[in-house]
């Protein structure tokens, strides 16, 4: 099969189109034909060597594939042939077969294309995690979300929305249309942030960390929650009330993620979409180490 790989971390010019051999599945693996790919803000990071160092070389990067299940192990109870599924894992997925366990697997409903499913499967995921599992936002309550027009950013604030928060987001000025298009009254300008004049928030969701996990602790309620995805700086100190977290997405999330899509209650900032190339992948990376991606980038492997 084809498959992207990497065989150290640096430069773009390190994704190559490689032939490899077909996963062998375990027990309760199951095997997915891919059909899409998303270029998530992880994989750019992994491939420039953030996340490392590995064990093994090469590697085949990538973390979200949509695609149909074309083979299961035998311990596989919940899937069929031939179901369209969506799924996030730790690498392999810039492939045209990845092995995915089936606790990790959702399926994908009719009303939801692959685009939209793999685009959902990581990001987006990860912003209803903060909001409904990490955070429990209550109706009623204050919530301050960074990174509005992101894609962790804008799906937690269209589901705190949902739950009847009362929503304030950071965005630059470029995305404050779209921000708003999303629900939200009151957008602030991250670089320009007048800390002293925000009343203090029940909830806070920072996507960014460091020193903006540190200036957000100062419009915290007593005992409110703050959840950052990035690190705590050594002047504050990990507890209930401020706490690094990270996704874990398996398939109750990405169930729920995918019928609030369904019923359109939500939805998803799609980027470009294009045929699965080394040329095409290497483009999104460049691209992404450049600047921040507006709305997710999309790989296809069929037409």
């Amino acid at each position: 099969m084809k498959a992207i790989q990497i065989e150290q971390f640096g430069d773009v010019d390190e994704i190559k189109m490689q032939d490899v051999d077909i996963p062998v599945l375990g027990k309760q693996q199951i095997l997915v034909q891919n059909n899409a790919v998303a270029i998530d803000p992880y994989d750019i990071k992994y491939v420039m060597g953030e996340y490392g160092p590995n064990d093994t070389w090469p590697v085949i990067p990538g973390s979200s594939v949509a695609g149909t299940v074309m083979e299961f192990g035998a311990e596989v109870t919940d899937f069929n042939l031939g179901d369209r599924v969506v799924a996030t894992r730790h690498l392999k997925t810039y492939a045209e077969m990845v092995p995915v366990a089936q606790s990790a697997l959702a399926k994908i409903p009719d009303e939801i294309s692959d685009e939209i499913a793999v685009a959902a499967a990581l990001g987006a995921a990860t912003g209803y995690q903060m909001i409904m599992e990490k955070l429990a936002v209550q109706a009623g309550e204050r919530v301050l979300i960074h990174g509005g027009a992101g894609q962790v950013g804008a799906m937690a604030i269209q589901v705190a929305l949902l739950q009847g928060a009362q929503v304030v987001a950071t965005a630059s000025p470029d995305d404050f249309e779209f921000v708003r298009s999303l629900g939200v009254e009151e957008v602030l300008d991250y670089h320009k942030l007048s800390w002293e004049s925000l009343a203090p928030f029940d909830v806070i969701l920072d996507p960014i960390g460091g020193q903006m996990t540190e200036k957000s602790v100062k419009v915290l309620k007593m005992h409110g929650r703050l959840k950052t995805l990035g690190m705590i700086p050594e002047t504050l100190q990990s507890g209930a009330d401020v706490e690094s977290v990270y996704a874990d997405i398996k398939r109750p999330t990405l169930e729920r993620v995918l019928a609030l899509l369904a019923k359109k209650q939500v939805e998803i900032r799609l980027g470009d979409v294009l045929p699965f190339t080394e040329k095409n992948i290497r483009q999104a990376h460049v691209v992404g180490r450049q600047h921040t991606l507006h709305g997710k980038t999309v790989l296809k492997f069929t037409e």
